[in-house]
């Protein structure tokens, strides 16, 4: 006896037709509306409740009658809350230089398109060299065996480029091992010995990209450390979680595990930065397979220090592979 009739329908209609085109400031009546389709003002009731069950914003009146039409509080909204200062960094990781299995052709193209973007500033996150004794049977996958020799090899060969910075730390391979046992850093003495070079802590680093030391847009570089998670979206999170609330960045590039991902998480923009090093031997008996690429990170930064806009462009190379027009491959 409760179910609607087809007459039902077209009352319904009919009385939804009247109020869509009624305002909180002019309200119709029940009375009004009963008059003017010439029916009782207990089936226009019976219709307004057909409404609210389909969905639309009737307020209950004993007489007026409304669709409240919510619309968004624009007060605080305007689209120069995702404008800002625009800059442009050059990043990569894990280039490893003095390993047999280095990529330093691809790293000396990574520079090159950082120059023809007119970058000026590279981020580095970590293991710039090979380093000795990191794990067993490392002295078979390098070609270099002595500090000296890695630390000639990295001064001459790491790409230089005109008016580019390299920003960077130091990673497990730069400082563990047969370096950390004599207390010597590759990443410093580079930095002593080439003015593009600018060494900035080992294995962390915080850099304010912001307007002021008021306003900061923390951007953490950090080598990690043990294994990567099956999910790379996992440790994202899990090192997301580990800041503190009063500091925490807008962007986290982390270096060590040779992958490459994106990920948001706690609202911390993270970025698995890939590597410069092929599959190594070490690395096959893991079961690993390196990403080897690199990043052209375009960030916009509001006057208050927001990160409102980050495009993470990424290029990757595949072994063996080669053509005569490489770099003007990648540059389209």
């Amino acid at each position: 006896p409760n179910a609607p009739t087809n007459e039902d329908d077209v009352i319904t209609s009919d009385v939804h037709a009247l109020v869509q085109k009624s305002s909180s400031d002019k309200p119709l009546t029940i009375s009004g509306i009963a008059d003017t389709l010439d029916i009782a003002p207990k089936r226009v009731r019976l219709a307004l409740d057909n409404l609210r069950q389909q969905g639309y914003r009737i307020p209950d009146s004993d007489e007026t009658v409304h669709i409240q039409k919510v619309l968004p509080n624009k007060t605080n909204l305007h689209r120069s809350l995702l404008e800002g200062n625009e800059i442009t960094l050059g990043l990569v990781s894990d280039t490893h230089l003095s390993s047999n299995e280095e990529a330093l052709s691809e790293l000396h193209l990574a520079y090159d398109i950082f120059e023809d973007r007119g970058i000026t500033e590279v981020l580095h996150a970590g293991d710039w060299t090979c380093g000795v004794d990191i794990f067993r049977g490392q002295v078979s996958e390098i070609k270099n065996h002595t500090f000296e020799s890695q630390i000639e090899y990295l001064v001459e060969n790491y790409p230089r480029r005109e008016g580019m910075v390299t920003r960077g730390i130091s990673g497990n391979h730069d400082i563990e091992g047969g370096f950390g046992r004599i207390g010597a850093n590759p990443v410093v003495a580079l930095a002593n010995q080439r003015d593009d070079i600018e060494f900035l802590g080992d294995y962390s680093a915080w850099i304010n990209y912001g307007p002021d030391e008021d306003n900061p847009c923390w951007i953490h570089l950090l080598h990690g450390k043990g294994g990567m998670s099956y999910s790379y979206s996992y440790k994202a999170q899990k090192l997301a979680d580990g800041y503190r609330a009063e500091r925490v960045p807008a962007l986290l590039a982390v270096g060590h595990w040779h992958v490459r991902g994106a990920f948001e998480a706690r609202g911390v923009q993270v970025l698995f930065p890939a590597c410069f090093e092929w599959q190594s031997p070490f690395l096959t008996r893991l079961g690993l397979s390196p990403a080897v690429g690199f990043h052209i990170l375009k960030l916009t930064i509001g006057d208050d220090g927001t990160l409102v806009k980050m495009i993470p462009e990424y290029f990757r190379f595949t072994e063996g592979r080669v053509t005569e027009n490489l770099v003007e491959e990648v540059i389209l």
